[in-house]
Order: structure tokens, then sequence, then C-alpha cells
């Protein structure tokens, strides 16, 4: 039984985990350039659709309990048995109750809103392993980084699930359309599922060792008690930010064409490899960031996190070039030729990523030091916006409209968010032109 050991430096899981970040990055790309020229743009918009709402169901599914693991575990000492004995009561709650319901729930409306036949059954099937799959690697990546294994958590961390998933779903996705190109959506998401399950059990026996020998405590009912009172808050955040970074998929989906449905989720898929390094920055530097804030260090916390936000602006800058000079050259590179027409939607919905980048780690700042609530309301606030202003603009100016509001509700996200850290913190996480790089080498990852 172990409770985590000698963490590397801040630096050296920064580096680490952006390695694996690119390969996932990678493996992303491959995965949807192939889905894309599979599917067309009849079927691919519904791919991302299914896609990310099955991402946020998992998130209602997992209540949170991978981020308040990843808080709790990051304050451990090594050996903490009652630290242990919480993780995995949390663990086993989310494991064998929340994220089965979720997904099996999932299925069954998908299945009612489908039709019985043998299609709908599969696509159920694809979506629902998606969802349970999908929530049990946040939860073990996260648990993995808080313990101290972050090279490891690195490989499951990023687009598309990490390195090792995002590889292997190109891998089952590429290998499924030679095969049985016949099967459409429901392969496609099939093969999506595919992907996670070999890593996904490999990440679960890792963490199970660190609690093996403990004395099993409480009932399952308890421990689905226990999840829910202690992380409710987490799961009400990481729902509202993950719809609120996919809710316009799925408005698009209920009023455009299937054409402009595949338009918007291209650019929107696109824009997403602006969030890398910002991305990055939140999971490698959230352990950190709770260690800092129990001790009480509000000084060097700041100087961590401005630095972080000046390598994260240096990274994406270079990204962020060719999507505004060349978004459509971009778009028929990864995706095909007939996905030239969603450039000026990228072109739109990149320019909303400068102001993540700017705002720096404002929100890991603001979770880690329990404001998690505070967060919930300002992200929620943002889903509600987006529900109410991009129906109307997709009403009114179809694609580009609705990519427009997205990116104005973005930005005011992103700088209320700076405001509440700055107010209610006291901390700056914009960017310096004073990184002090020797300091993340210094500070334990």
């Amino acid at each position: 039984m172990t409770g985590g050991g000698r963490r590397a430096s801040l630096w050296g899981a920064l580096v680490w985990f952006a390695l694996s970040y690119g390969v996932a990055i990678l493996g992303y790309l491959a995965a949807n350039a192939i889905a894309s020229r599979w599917l067309g743009l009849q079927d691919y918009g519904y791919f991302v659709v299914a896609l990310t709402a099955s991402t946020v169901v998992g998130q209602l599914g997992l209540m949170g309990a991978h981020r308040g693991g990843l808080r709790d575990a990051a304050r451990m000492a090594p050996g903490d048995v009652a630290g242990l004995t919480l993780l995995r009561r949390s663990a086993r709650a989310a494991t064998m109750v929340g994220l089965p319901l979720a997904a099996a729930l999932a299925g069954a409306v998908l299945v009612l809103g489908q039709g019985a036949d043998r299609s709908a059954w599969a696509m159920a099937s694809g979506f629902a392993l998606i969802t349970l799959l999908s929530g049990q690697q946040k939860l073990w990546a996260s648990y993995l980084r808080g313990l101290g294994r972050v090279r490891f958590a690195s490989l499951l961390e990023g687009r598309s699930g990490g390195a090792l998933v995002g590889c292997l779903q190109a891998v089952t996705l590429g290998l499924t359309w030679w095969l049985l190109p016949g099967s459409g959506l429901a392969g496609a998401l099939l093969a999506l599922a595919a992907g996670y399950l070999g890593p996904v059990i490999l990440a679960g026996l890792l963490v199970r060792r660190q609690w093996s020998g403990l004395t099993r405590v409480g009932s399952l009912a308890g421990d689905v008690r226990h999840m829910v009172r202690r992380n409710w808050r987490f799961a009400v955040n990481q729902v509202a930010v993950y719809a609120s970074g996919t809710v316009e998929i799925w408005i698009a989906a209920a009023i455009l064409s299937s054409a402009d449905v595949s338009y918007f989720s291209a650019a929107q898929r696109m824009a997403l490899i602006l969030a890398i390094a910002p991305t990055a920055l939140q999971v490698v530097f959230a352990p950190v960031a709770s260690r800092m804030l129990g001790a009480g260090d509000l000084g060097g916390l700041e100087a961590v996190l401005r630095t972080g936000a000046t390598l994260s602006a240096m990274v994406t800058s270079v990204v962020l070039v060719p999507m505004l000079v060349v978004p459509d050259e971009l778009l028929a590179l990864t995706l095909g030729e007939p996905f030239r027409g969603a450039a000026l939607a990228l072109f739109v919905l990149a320019l909303a990523h400068v102001a993540n980048v700017l705002s720096g780690l404002c929100g890991t700042a603001l979770t880690m030091s329990h404001q998690e609530g505070l967060v919930a309301a300002v992200q929620s606030a943002s889903v509600g916006l987006r529900l109410l202003l991009g129906t109307t603009a997709a009403l009114l100016a179809g694609v580009v409209g609705l990519a427009v509001a997205a990116s104005a509700i973005s930005v005011a996200t992103y700088l209320a968010m700076w405001w509440l850290a700055r107010h209610r913190l006291g901390l700056r996480t914009e960017p310096t032109l004073r990184p002090r790089v020797d300091l993340l080498r210094r500070t334990a990852g």
C-alpha cells in the first residue's frame, strides 16, 4: 500500500506532459481525419455531437470524483491510510454506480430516440461504452496525477483521452473503416470505445495498487452519498465547463442542416487545438496549486501561475497564426476538401482562444482553493447565455453567427474568471514579461 512518492519537478512534469500531449494531438487529428473522410458532411457533425454528449454524460456519472480526488490526493502524505480510504470510496461509487448508471440511461435514451433497430442498438452501445470508459479514464488519470504518478497520468490526459487512447482510437477507426465501411456512424462510435479499453484497464490496476491491503469501509450506498456530498460542486463545474465548450454543436444539430452541423463541428474541433497549452497547464498545475494554496504560499503560487501562462502564450501563438491566415487550407489538409466551408467559423472561434491564454490559470486557482462553487456558477451562466444567444444567432446567421456568439461569450467568461481570481484570491494569473522558469524546476510537480 502506498500513498504517493517522490514527485518530479513541476518543470519535468510539464515537459513530459507536453510531449505526451503532442502525441495525443496527433492521434486526435488522425482520428478526426479518418472520421471526417469516412462519414463525410452528412454524418461527421453527428459523430462529434455524440462524442461531446457522451463526455458531458460521463461527467454527470463521475459527480466530480476525479477533480475532488485530484485535489485531495495532491495534499496527502505518503502512507496516509485515511486519505486513501476516502479516495477508494469515491472511486468505488463512481465505477460501480455513477458511471454505469449514466451510461445505461444515455444508451436507453438514444435507443428510444432512434428506434429499436439494429443500427440504433449499435449506436446506443457505442455511446454508452464511450460514456463509461471516458469517465473511468478521467478518474484514473486524475488519481494517478494526484498521487504523484505524473508520467503515466500524462499518457491518459489530453484530447481524445490522451496519447495512449488517442493513438489507439486512430487505429481502431482506421481498421473499422477499412474492414466495415458500411457500418457508418455506429461503427465509428464502437471503434472509438474500443480505443479506451486497454489503457483504462491498465490505469485502473495501477490506481488500485495504491490502496491494496486496505480494509473496506462502509457500504456502497454510503460511498455514493460520500462521493456526492464531497464533490457535487466539482460535478456542476465540470459539466458546465464541458457543456459551455460543446453546447453550440448541439444547437447546430437541432437547428441547422447536416452539412452546417459538420462545418461548425469541424471548426470547433480544429479550434480546440489552441487549448493544448492551457489544458496542459491546468492538468499539471492543479496539484501544485492545491498544495501551495493549502500552505498559504500565495506569492510563490502567483509566480508559478504567471510563468506557466507565459509559456502557454508562446506556444499558442505559434498554432494560432495558420488558423487566422490560412484556415481554409488547414481544414482541407486535415479533414478533407469538403470542409473548406468552415474556414470563417474557424477564424472566429480561434480568436476567442486568445482570451483563454491571456487569462491564465484563473479557473484552476479558484477550484483548488475551494471556490469551485463560484466557478460552477460562472460556467452555468455561460451555458445559459450560449443556449439563448447561440440559438438566436444560428437562426439569424447560420454557422458564422453561431461562431460569433460562441466566441463573444467565451471571451466574457475568461475575463470574469480572471477578475474573480484577482479579487477573491488576490492572485494575478495573466502572462508576465519576467517568467521564472527556474521556479518551475524547484517546485514539486
